[in-house]
């Protein structure tokens, strides 16, 4: 027979984790009618090792306790089977939080170097799903429920502004989506332009920001005898904290001839 601590030692386990497993009703140790001491055999010890056998697969303890109870190898095979589709399932999620973590790092790093500078550059393709009257409508949102292909509603939102030489003639929210290069879409409600002014602009409380940014940007294009297409394309880069408000940082593209 053996005490916790020695079987701790055996085996590399915290008595925390035996304790755990007798509270899980898996493991149950004989009571030393002397000193009520836990006292472990080897089928206590084969217990263990199977139960951490299980564990190193992430199998949860309900599932444990059944095989503890009675399992053959049809009934195992159907578990791991099962467990494996899960884990296959949540890698696929993992790697697309990853991806969605390197752009807003690339986010980052482009506020910080193309904040309030102008550049050019193309557009990437998106798609128009859908319109909602305004960013602030939220009485729309379960358009943008229905529609969007985005985790972020704010990433699924595009605002679309037509405006001349005298300043914004109309302002449309679009629900969109982002097509990919190996993506195949028809072109109809394809928003896409090979050049464009691009800038990054901060929104935040008290600013009019498309009013300075219409103007600065005005001021580029005249500078470099760029001649606009009327249209200016706004999409959300990042939100951030400031003084217990929220400010957005914009991307901003207007195409060009």
């Amino acid at each position: 027979m053996y005490t916790i601590g020695q079987i701790a030692n055996i085996l590399g386990i915290s008595r925390d984790k035996l304790r755990y497993y007798e509270e899980k009703g898996i493991l149950v140790p004989r009571q030393n009618k002397e000193n009520k001491y836990r006292e472990y055999d080897l089928k206590d010890i084969d217990t263990i090792l199977a139960i951490e056998f299980y564990r190193s697969l992430d199998l949860g303890f309900k599932t444990i306790q059944r095989l503890h109870k009675q399992s053959d190898l049809n009934e195992i095979q159907k578990i791991l089977d099962k467990k494996h589709h899960e884990v296959e399932n949540e890698i696929k999620r993992l790697k697309y939080i990853v991806e969605r973590i390197e752009k807003v790092k690339k986010g980052c790093h482009d506020i910080k170097n193309q904040l309030n500078t102008f550049s050019i550059k193309p557009m990437k393709s998106i798609k128009i799903l859908g319109e909602i009257s305004d960013f602030r409508a939220y009485h729309d949102f379960d358009l943008v429920h229905e529609n969007r292909v985005e985790d972020s509603i704010v990433k699924s939102l595009t605002r679309y502004v037509t405006f001349n030489d005298s300043g914004i003639l109309s302002s449309k929210m679009f629900i969109t989506k982002q097509i990919e290069a190996n993506e195949k879409e028809n072109r109809k409600n394809i928003l896409k332009f090979d050049q464009c002014v691009y800038t990054i602009v901060e929104d935040s409380v008290g600013k009019d920001v498309m009013k300075d940014t219409f103007v600065k940007s005005k001021e580029f294009m005249d500078r470099n005898q760029y001649q606009h297409q009327g249209v200016a394309i706004i999409t959300m880069l990042l939100m951030a904290y400031e003084n217990d408000h929220v400010k957005s940082y914009l991307e901003v593209y207007i195409p060009i001839d």
